[in-house]
This record gives C-alpha cells, structure tokens and sequence, in this order.
C-alpha cells in the first residue's frame, strides 16, 4: 500500500467524524445568519436574531488557492496565536510517517482542506470546524472552545433586573455620559457584533 492510499484511509473516518461534531453543532446551536472572523483575536462569532451568538474560539488549520494546500504552521500571514496547537499536527504526521501533514504545501482537490482540517480536528480533538471564503479560496478553521451568548437578555442566570433606585446625591452617569435619573428602568444593553 502506498503511503497515499494508507493516508486516504486513514484519514476516510475522520472526515466523518468532523461531519458528525458540526451536524451535532448544528443541532444543538441551531443556524445562524451572519458569520464574522476576528484574526486579531482568533475568534469566530455566529449571529442570528432568532439564536443565541455563538463566539468561537479557533485555530486556523490551512488554506487553500486554486489546487494548493498550505498549512498555517508554514505560512508567515498567520501570527502564533491564531495556530495553536498546529505543530502537533505536523508532529503527529512525522510520527505516524505521513508526508501529507508534514510538507507545507500539497496540491489540492475540492476536498483537500476539509481532509486536512478532520485530521487537525482529530489530533486536537476539537469541537467543530468551518471554512469561509477569502479573495484568493478558503480558509479552514477548527473550534477550540464554543461560548453561547443568549440571544434573550432575560435568559442570562443571575442578571439584574427591575428599577434603579439611588439614594440622594449618588451619581449616576455612566462612562458613557449617560445619566440615568433615579427610579427609572435601566435600559437594556445592547449586543453588538
């Protein structure tokens, strides 16, 4: 067996196994309208007005441009932060003899970057992945850690709620200038994505 029919069967499993992460994501999170990535931060957030944002923590597996693979460990446009853990990876294909996870660049089919990502995913056992789009292919990302911020203020355990009420001569202004005046309803904060 060569060294690429023993990756392709190694890696057949995995790919559906990260099929299985983000279909249970999905279940469990439901779908969402907007996407937004954060690369300064590493974070991928998912809104929708009808679900809870779901603010991901994330590391950036590889990208793809026309039929080439890179990984993020080999590219210099991704700063550490963003890679996590991603030498594991490549520490994983040494030991286990495939070239595939150790070279910086592979030639690619429409599939190679999701491959790629389920053997990331496996490796680091992560929660789920997603890819977007760039100016020149996509992007793959895998989760690292998953925060819900309930879409219904109301819904958050152990927040305030009701009236204000101030003693005499306490100030009320805000950093942001505003003033509340006593016994008024605080207004609802605003979510902003």
């Amino acid at each position: 067996m060569t060294n690429d029919e023993a990756f392709q069967d190694f890696i057949h499993p995995l790919t559906h196994e990260i099929i299985g992460k983000n279909e249970r994501n999905e279940a469990t999170y439901g779908g969402h309208a907007r996407w937004d990535w954060d690369h300064e931060n590493s974070l991928l957030t998912f809104s929708d007005p009808d679900n809870s944002t779901l603010r991901i923590k994330v590391t950036v597996v590889g990208t793809t441009q026309g039929n080439s693979w890179q990984w993020s460990w080999a590219n210099r446009n991704f700063e550490a932060h963003t890679k996590l853990g991603m030498e594991q990876v490549r520490d994983f294909g040494k030991a286990s003899g495939y070239d595939q996870l150790i070279s910086p660049f592979a030639e690619a089919d429409e599939y190679t970057g999701w491959e790629m990502t389920a053997v990331a995913a496996h490796v680091l056992k992560a929660l789920g992945s997603y890819r977007f789009p760039t100016e020149l292919g996509y992007c793959y990302l895998i989760y690292r850690e998953i925060e819900v911020i309930p879409s219904n203020l109301d819904d958050i355990p152990g927040a305030m709620k009701g009236k204000l009420v101030a003693a005499p001569g306490v100030d009320l202004t805000e950093p942001t200038g505003v003033v509340w005046d006593a016994e008024q309803t605080p207004p609802k904060p605003e979510i902003t994505h």
